[in-house]
């Protein structure tokens, strides 16, 4: 437990950020709660902000101050402010426990933002990576893959025209088991499977709104995931997907970008491949996380490496030559020898793209409630992980063309997406860019509209949000369409 103690909240977001990267998991008390818990704390840290200048101060228990540090200028004034006062606080922390985080004091969603905009301005190489290092204490090697990632992904979306183009996302929520690390809004199908039919009825229902809604938009790319869609029966996944054929132009002469989380190995049969294959599926992603099986029991995912091993090839026999892999770095129990093993496999497998996650403790996942008897167990070499992944994907003749974050990954790291060139998802690109329209179909969907400006300049990001319990969606759908509209 660390205990949080601030004068002004202007800054509570970025407080909490970095210290939850360097304590991933650990309880932050403020406020009213903060006496009752002032025994049992690893430290109070004490932010006093002024007009002239701010203190950080962290406390010992015993009272002691164990490092301070001070900022100079008003923190009224944001834009000068705030970036000065981020770097006095990671090197506070960083003091503190002697350790030095890769991203430094970068703790946004995409650290890759700012190398986007300094290609765009035509900077060189050197002297953005120096810019990382320099204004944000970043790694070299964090900074070098920030421009690698900008690059790929501006040669990815040249040709789209925003304005006039959207991606469609469709949401199945059922899985055949719930893994220890998941928090989205998905159901094991066993428990559900006499609403499957009716969510489906919805889902098309709602798409058919969306296709009129969009009718003068042409469609960028489709991405259906979940949950694990290839949970439905291959006759209800046929049914979806000639739904979707009717109402989308995707065009099989020059075909959209059509992905499935095909997922988990142990909903994938050569029937459902076959009508994916059909039904001009382009892109599937069969998702190992780990190739080791003690790994793979401990995390709650119902198959083997030998099943995984048995569905990529049979999506090989069926045709499919864009096949995407998702990995976590950091499970529960992994090492570096684990995650070599892993990777020796993909190796041998040849996929066409390679996505790592490293491990998020979401706040809804079991891992969270649990949280006390797997600590000692996740988060060790994470990112040591995350640079022997770097090196398979160039092994591959892949390279980085996505990145982003997410809140209590540890150690503030990464997820990267890998592929061969020409095999990139244009989607994953899109959905994190926020350029262009993104509509979600399905229960917990959350769709984005791009709003500009007359000279064409995002001003902002609406959004609507889909009911995440199954039966609302089913029971309350017009309201999920007003939403909409």
């Amino acid at each position: 437990m660390i205990l949080l103690e601030q004068n002004v909240q202007d800054y509570n977001n970025d407080l909490r950020a970095m210290i939850m990267a360097f304590f991933p998991g650990e309880k932050i008390v403020s406020g009213e709660k903060k006496q009752e818990a002032d025994g049992a704390a690893r430290f109070k840290l004490e932010a006093h902000f002024g007009d002239e200048r701010t203190s950080l101060t962290l406390i010992k228990p015993d009272g002691s101050i164990a490092y301070d540090k001070i900022v100079y200028g008003g923190y009224r004034d944001r834009k000068a402010f705030r970036n000065e006062f981020k770097l006095a606080l990671y090197r506070l922390l960083s003091g503190y426990t002697g350790r030095k985080l890769p991203w430094g004091d970068l703790t946004g969603v995409r650290p890759t933002k700012i190398a986007m905009k300094a290609v765009k301005e035509g900077k060189e190489k050197s002297e953005i990576t120096d810019y990382y290092i320099k204004t944000y204490d970043t790694s070299e090697k964090k900074a070098s893959l920030s421009y690698d990632v900008a690059k790929n992904e501006l040669e990815l979306i040249k040709t789209i025209d925003f304005n006039n183009s959207y991606c469609l996302y469709i949401g199945i929520p059922f899985c055949p088991s719930r893994c220890l690390y998941c928090s989205f809004a998905a159901y094991a199908i066993e428990s559900q499977k006499d609403k499957v039919d009716r969510y489906l009825d919805r889902l098309c229902e709602e798409l058919s709104f969306i296709a009129e809604k969009y009718k003068d938009k042409k469609l960028a790319a489709v991405y259906m995931g979940g949950g694990t869609p290839t949970s439905i029966s291959h006759e209800q996944l046929d049914m979806l997907l000639f739904h979707i054929d009717d109402l989308f132009d995707l065009n099989k002469n020059n075909p959209v970008e059509y992905t499935i989380e095909a997922g988990r190995p142990d909903s994938i049969t050569k029937e459902k491949l076959l009508v994916m294959k059909k039904h001009s599926v382009t892109r599937i992603s069969i998702n190992p996380q780990t190739m080791n099986d003690e790994t793979l029991k401990k995390i709650g995912r119902a198959h083997t490496v030998r099943q995984l091993e048995e569905a990529f090839k049979t999506a090989r026999e069926c045709g499919f030559d864009n096949i995407n892999m998702d990995i976590i770095a950091g499970l529960p129990g992994e090492d570096k020898a684990m995650m070599e093993h892993t990777l020796n496999k993909i190796r041998d497998m040849k996929p066409e793209s390679l996505t790592v996650h490293s491990l998020a403790i979401k706040r809804a996942a079991k891992l969270n409630e649990s949280l006390d008897d797997y600590k000692a167990d996740i988060n060790h070499d994470v990112d040591e992980m995350l640079y022997m992944v770097n090196d398979t994907a160039k092994e591959l003749s892949m390279k980085p063309y996505y990145l982003y974050r997410q809140k209590n990954i540890g150690g503030n790291l990464e997820n990267v997406g890998y592929a061969i060139p020409g095999k990139e998802c244009l989607y994953n690109v899109l959905i994190m860019e926020e350029l262009t329209d993104i509509i979600a179909a399905g229960a917990g969907a959350s769709s984005k509209y791009v709003i500009r400006d007359e000279e064409d300049n995002v001003i902002r990001i609406d959004r609507s949000e889909n009911c995440k319990s199954l039966d609302d969606y089913i029971d309350r759908f017009d309201e999920m369409i007003m939403r909409k509209r």
